[in-house]
């Protein structure tokens, strides 16, 4: 079994519901890491997500027209910020992730850095975002006590 035929498209407010469940989903390996199940991808409403679109760009990962992933990000004052790429837990590890966080490097090419915040105990996402040029700027502490490693990368 190969990788599957994806496609990276723009999304929209219409596929917010699904996103969202995408999103909880996929945090909640997340949530089992820091043992921790209040994280803000797990207790976003359906309409906190769709205003997001009124702001940020959101783009998202198709097999079959199915959507299994999404990434988020907004330019502002050139600096993408690049926020919860992801992909429905039977689909993960199979370069998904990575391929999100190139389209929206690809579509912002004249950006001054693109930057990202994770988890300090997110071994495979602090991976993913090494391997695809990302290094720690800063730590952080966020509000559920969880330390936050923000990663930049400069063209």
């Amino acid at each position: 079994m190969g990788k599957p035929d994806v496609q990276i498209e723009i999304a929209f407010k219409n596929d917010a519901d699904k996103i969202l469940e995408i999103q909880k989903a996929a945090f909640q390996g997340q949530a089992a890491i820091y043992n921790n199940y209040d994280l803000p991808p797990l207790t976003q409403s359906q309409q906190s997500i769709e205003n997001e679109f009124d702001e940020k760009t959101f783009l998202k990962a198709l097999v079959q027209k199915e959507i299994i992933g999404s990434v988020r990000f907004k330019l502002n004052e050139g600096v993408v910020t690049i926020e919860r790429i992801v992909v429905k837990p039977e689909h993960q590890n199979k370069g998904i992730g990575t391929a999100l966080l190139r389209q929206v490097e690809n579509m912002v090419p004249h950006a001054i850095a693109y930057q990202l915040f994770t988890g300090n105990k997110s071994v495979r996402n602090i991976h993913l975002y090494e391997k695809s040029g990302y290094k720690v700027v800063n730590r952080k502490i966020a509000k559920q006590g969880i330390e936050l490693l923000q990663m930049e990368k400069r063209p």
